[in-house]
């Protein structure tokens, strides 16, 4: 069973509520338990957990705003949109009063929210199965380490709320004195809690999960953990815990890039080399998944493929760089590297490409030599985008051999970083260039990763952080930004490293302070 058919059905019957503050203010709703009426047993310790999971598929979360926020401000792909949002977001400009900041912020402190919710009360629950309670917790931690990670990424000093407000003081926390070191302490911290406590798989574990794809593993902790190390430019600590998810041998490359990206759950569920995702459906039930309470008419779709579709919103299209550089290398056989065709749409007869969303290429109006996005799209269909089923990939096995090779190079083993990379690079029937990556230069090295990294992970919300931490965003690297994507010529540093905290959040909360974007 996957996570997806367990949450909603669950949900449908609660969701988790904050205890008032005052007798004045506590009103019973008769059609909602509240935190101390609610857990009292081991099925409603497990609905808590997957409440939490739930959060990874609305607006907020995976469903739209967390790609767009990392791939957005990337020099992959930039913005046509009418939406002064998504311009602005794009080209470093959107100010800290735009409402729609709140989504982002809105969304991770949902699942922050209902993890604390749970790492507080399942602990209290007498009727939980000793192990089965450790499992749920470890997913608890693990999944509000995802939600801060993100967080901080993307806005720096955020609040460090870790428990369920009680009263005022608790109510409006403050950020004036957190660091972006201060919430990745945080976020290592359920991170190793997490990895002490999850499986590394629910195949023979003792319990109602037995068996359930989807939930967080001890690999996806140990691969989440090792990219934060990575982030920080420890890489001598990434190291280990990146070895343990290649070791555990329960990854592998799926054979064909192009299944990474279909929407047929059959292929889905066959990926080996999906570690941890957000779980989206073809479902057309009437409600959109946008956020709010889930319930059994949520439609679960991916909202992503109408905003990076040609054919629907159109929001965003691929740079002239990111065309170019997938286009320079061919395989074996002399064809365009099938991640190309995966990731990009365009018109290529002589490798069978002449269409685009079922129709013929030019029927559609598209000239010879234009091109588009195709990664998490439906160009290859022409099914509705508003029930894009795609599973959205938060953590997936080419990544972390990539950052396996990243940090071995960084502590001084090139050559078998390259064999890591040349392994990526099998997959995609490219010539075989390990001996030629081992003799590098740490320099020469880092060169060739940062291709393949766009090769394997591009329009995947991996570049914006790999620019970051590069050391992109200043200096003579950032005049290259510039002409990549025209939206760096208003990217100022210092200021546009992160995004705005929303200025709606700072007028509600008087302990709330900005950044330095806002």
């Amino acid at each position: 069973m996957q996570i997806k058919n367990i949450t909603l059905g669950t949900l449908a019957a609660m969701l988790l509520g904050i205890t008032a503050c005052t007798d004045q203010l506590d009103v019973v709703d008769p059609n909602r338990l509240s935190t101390g009426q609610y857990y009292q047993n081991e099925t409603q310790a497990v609905a808590a957990v997957d409440a939490i999971y739930n959060a990874l598929i609305i607006d907020g979360m995976y469903q739209r705003m967390t790609p767009i926020y990392a791939d957005g401000r990337g020099d992959e792909i930039s913005s046509r949109s009418p939406w002064p949002f998504l311009t602005g977001l794009s080209s470093f400009v959107v100010p800290g009063t735009d409402g729609a900041l709140e989504i982002y912020w809105a969304g991770h402190y949902i699942m922050v929210s209902r993890a604390n919710q749970a790492l507080e009360n399942i602990p209290k629950i007498d009727d939980v199965d000793a192990e089965l309670r450790e499992r749920l917790l470890g997913q608890a931690h693990f999944l509000r380490a995802l939600a801060y990670f993100n967080l901080t990424n993307a806005l720096d000093n955020v609040p460090l709320v870790l428990e369920t407000p009680d009263g005022v003081e608790s109510f409006y926390p403050s950020n004036e004195t957190v660091t972006h070191e201060m919430v990745y302490a945080q976020v290592k911290s359920d991170l190793e809690g997490a990895i002490s406590r999850l499986p590394v798989n629910y195949d023979n574990v003792s319990g109602t999960d037995q068996g359930q794809e989807g939930r967080a593993t001890k690999g996806a902790a140990q691969a989440l953990l090792g990219q934060v190390y990575l982030y920080e430019g420890n890489y001598a600590e990434a190291l280990p815990l990146f070895a343990a998810v290649i070791n555990s041998g329960e990854y592998a490359l799926a054979a064909n890039y192009a299944d990474l990206f279909s929407q047929d759950p059959g292929v889905e569920n066959a990926n080996p080399g999906k570690i941890f995702w957000a779980d989206f459906t073809t479902s057309t039930s009437s409600e959109f998944n946008w956020g709010g309470d889930p319930n059994v008419n949520w439609r679960q779709f991916l909202a992503l493929t109408p905003t990076y579709s040609v054919g629907d919103f159109f929001d965003f299209f691929p740079t002239n760089f990111l065309y170019t550089e997938m286009r320079k290398e061919r395989t074996v056989d002399g064809k365009l590297d099938p991640r190309y065709h995966a990731t990009l749409l365009s018109y290529e007869p002589d490798e069978g490409y002449t269409t685009a969303y079922g129709q013929d290429w030019f029927e559609r109006g598209y000239g010879e030599n234009d091109y588009f996005i195709k990664k998490y799209t439906n160009a290859a269909t022409g099914s509705d985008a508003f029930s894009a089923g795609f599973d959205y990939h938060i953590i997936r096995y080419a990544d972390v051999l990539l950052m396996y090779a990243e940090s071995l190079a960084k502590t001084g083993d090139i050559a078998t970083a390259a064999a890591y990379v040349q392994q990526v690079r099998d997959r995609a029937n490219l010539p075989d260039r390990e001996a030629e990556f081992a003799a590098y230069s740490p320099e020469q090295f880092m060169d060739q990763l940062e291709h393949e990294r766009i090769m394997e992970l591009a329009i995947e919300g991996k570049r914006w952080y790999d620019l970051k931490r590069w050391d992109y965003l200043q200096g003579a690297k950032l005049e290259e930004l510039k002409s990549h994507d025209f939206e760096f010529n208003t990217f100022t540093p210092g200021e546009d490293e992160y995004l705005p905290i929303p200025q709606t959040e700072i007028d509600r909360n008087p302990n709330l302070v900005g950044n330095a974007a806002n």
